[in-house]
């Protein structure tokens, strides 16, 4: 990974009855950091798995807190606060994000403050059924057109943020809304944000815990309100 940097790194897992992925995940999420150099830590927000789930997290060495608030977006909140390195590398448990990416999106967070790890983009692909990956498709281009934000895949999860841009951002997205949102507010803020491919594989175990049209009312109110954020910028600015 270009060799040893003085930076930190925090790896930020939100995981409910995702025992049987992290059996897999964390030896080698924790490989990869070894190769790195760098000093770091793996924090599991775990929402309350009835599967052992913060059991075999800390086996395998991570920093299990329990999710004090319900929802995506609040155990994303608390993780974010909690994390102590320069860099937060965000991924799913289920290991539909594959641990050897991390390096790619380590190295280029070196001139950016947030790098998305891009289904749509070129050379990005993603392992979905047809109806989630339509679902998927209109609501970052929704987002990214009204919002004019410049990336193409706004609800990826897998990402690597530099902490210290997200300090003064604050999302009030309620589930999975928050990612889009995070990227809209980085954007208004000036925060450098760039893409780069990947290919999403399927869940390897478990039920997903993701339902665009069940949460679609939270994303049209994260939509408005940061659109009306945006309009007021420009009448503002």
């Amino acid at each position: 990974m270009g060799g040893k940097s003085d930076s930190s790194i925090s790896v930020l897992i939100l995981a409910r009855n995702e025992a049987a992925n992290l059996q897999t995940l964390l030896p080698e999420i924790r490989d990869v950091l070894v190769r790195s150099g760098r000093k770091f830590e793996i924090v599991v927000i775990d929402g309350q798995s009835q599967d052992g789930t913060a059991r075999v997290a800390e086996l395998h060495g991570a920093r299990v807190l329990s999710q004090r608030h319900p929802g995506y977006a609040n155990a994303l909140r608390q993780g974010i606060a909690t994390c102590a390195g320069d860099f937060v590398v965000a991924l799913d448990a289920d290991y539909s994000h594959r641990p050897d990416f991390v390096e790619s999106l380590l190295l280029a967070s070196a001139d950016a403050d947030i790098v998305v790890a891009s289904r749509y983009v070129a050379g990005g692909s993603a392992d979905m059924s047809v109806d989630r990956r339509a679902l998927s498709v209109i609501i970052n281009r929704v987002f990214g057109f009204l919002l004019r934000v410049p990336i193409r895949d706004m609800t990826s999860g897998f990402r690597v943020y530099r902490r210290a841009a997200l300090q003064s951002l604050e999302p009030r997205g309620e589930h999975f809304d928050a990612l889009p949102e995070l990227l809209a507010l980085a954007h208004f803020a000036g925060r450098l944000i760039r893409e780069i491919p990947f290919h999403y594989h399927p869940r390897e175990a478990g039920l997903s815990k993701a339902n665009a049209l069940k949460f679609a009312p939270a994303y049209l109110r994260t939509l408005l309100r940061c659109w009306r954020m945006k309009k007021s910028r420009r009448e503002n600015g």
